[in-house]
């Protein structure tokens, strides 16, 4: 796997991740989907997206297990799939939900052997109206996550027929309901990139960078966002956030600043306000900036800036707005001034799939000055934490494994076998095997010291 070493001084490595806890991290994806796959003697359902409940109406909360049911008629009621733990609070909102009414052979309901996260389900009704199955109290356009085993099963002892199915209740991005039912492949990826930090000015700008790998195109929208952090109780964002996307030559192929108003040239060749008030991802200010871009496989640069020289706590993101797309996003990190308190670098990042995804994450301070930084972060320290918040790993100086969380033996041996050992001792790196789920990671100084850091996440697998 390509690092992304190569760039330039000014541009020197790179993006990263969505703010899983503390952000309120948006999926790569359009919508809520749900895989169904084999896993081992088991079948494995993940989900996960937000969910627009713009146009349905709720009813009467009730009480929800994990299930499947592929074949619905009026005798014996309608087929289902619902995701999550056992004995969850779900609201059901109903309304011009269209859809498919089977997406298999049997009519029997089957209870998953086991489930976590959010419940999420979908009714296909006969005779009444299909209904959505949400989280008591959840709140419209929020990420979830969940997943469902059945154990010992296969898609021929489900009743279930492998294929797409698709449940829409509008025209918004996520006003859907996706029922992917696919062959038994681990198709986990890393997904939804993006980092918070301070922006500043020279070489304390926020550089974010990612890889398109694959053999065709990827469509993605970037956004750089500032006065939104105010929701989140960032008391000093940026307030006129810039964003510029290069190639790995350097050479700039697309700018804007205020997402109302197209800047044409480069990749951008027609007005895109419509195309990213469509994408499900607008920024909720104008002065916020985003891109839409059509991108051939290659490495890739976003700089985000204060408009007239403006400093503050921005977010750089990019999401994949072609998930199935013969490519994908890979090799991701960012660069950025790490200060104290909320001004510290926090990255977070969206595995999804159907199996675990191997990664190493690093927190890179000293290694930059071969990139002409002169005021670099000397001991960086790391922190990795899960979608509820959990601190799940961390470490200080990488020839020393802190043992806990999801670390369980010394992982200095697999550091330097990875390829992407740190080349020098106070740099910090985590190697992780993780499930399905939103992680963010945390980049701060050993005693409040502050610098230039780099943190990045490469997928093993």
């Amino acid at each position: 796997m390509k690092s992304l070493r190569f760039f330039k001084p000014t541009l020197a490595t790179t993006l990263a991740i969505g703010l899983a806890w503390l952000l309120s991290v948006r999926p790569a994806q359009a919508g809520y989907i749900v895989t169904l796959q084999q896993v081992g003697p088991d079948v494995v359902a993940t989900g996960s997206g937000p969910i627009d409940l713009t146009g349905l109406t709720v009813s009467q909360s009730f009480s929800q297990n994990p299930g499947i049911k592929p074949y619905g008629h009026l005798g014996a009621g309608p087929a289902s799939i619902a995701t999550g733990p056992t004995s969850s609070s779900v609201h059901p909102y109903f309304g011009a939900i269209t859809g498919p009414r089977i997406f298999g052979s049997s009519a029997n309901f089957t209870l998953a052997s086991s489930g976590s996260g959010d419940m999420v389900g979908i009714s296909a009704e006969l005779a009444f109206q299909t209904f959505l199955s949400v989280p008591t109290g959840y709140h419209s356009g929020s990420f979830l996550s969940d997943s469902a085993t059945y154990s010992g099963q296969s898609f021929a002892t489900l009743g279930v027929t492998p294929g797409t199915y698709v449940w829409k209740w509008g025209s918004g991005a996520n006003q859907n309901f996706t029922l992917q039912i696919g062959p038994a492949t681990n198709s986990t990826k890393i997904t939804n990139i993006s980092t918070r930090a301070f922006v500043q000015t020279g070489q304390n700008v926020m550089i974010g960078g990612f890889i398109v790998q694959g053999t065709g195109p990827k469509r993605v929208i970037i956004r750089a966002i500032g006065p939104e952090l105010t929701h989140f109780g960032i008391t000093n964002p940026l307030a006129n956030p810039t964003l510029e996307l290069h190639n790995e030559s350097g050479a700039l192929i697309a700018s804007n600043d205020n997402w109302q108003t197209t800047i044409l040239g480069g990749v951008i060749t027609a007005n895109q306000v419509n195309a990213i008030q469509n994408s499900g991802y607008v920024p909720t200010a104008a002065s916020e900036s985003a891109i839409i871009a059509n991108l051939p496989p290659g490495n890739y640069t976003a700089i985000v800036r204060g408009v007239s020289n403006t400093i503050g706590v921005a977010l750089v993101e990019v999401y994949d707005l072609s998930p199935a797309a013969s490519s994908s996003l890979g090799n991701i990190s960012s660069r950025a001034f790490v200060q104290t308190g909320e001004n510290v670098m926090i990255g977070g990042f969206v595995v999804q799939g159907s199996g675990r995804k191997r990664v190493i994450i690093r927190a890179i301070g000293p290694e930059l000055t071969q990139y002409g930084i002169t005021n670099v972060l000397d001991n960086p320290r790391l922190e990795l934490h899960n979608r509820t918040g959990a601190l799940i790993a961390s470490n200080d100086n990488w020839q020393t494994t802190v043992l806990g969380g999801i670390i369980t033996s010394n992982q200095v041996n697999d550091i330097q076998n990875s390829g992407h050992a740190p080349t020098a001792a106070s740099e910090s790196a985590i190697i992780a095997d993780l499930q399905p789920g939103n992680y963010t990671a945390v980049v701060h100084g050993v005693i409040n010291t502050t610098g230039v850091a780099l943190v990045e996440v490469y997928d093993l697998d």
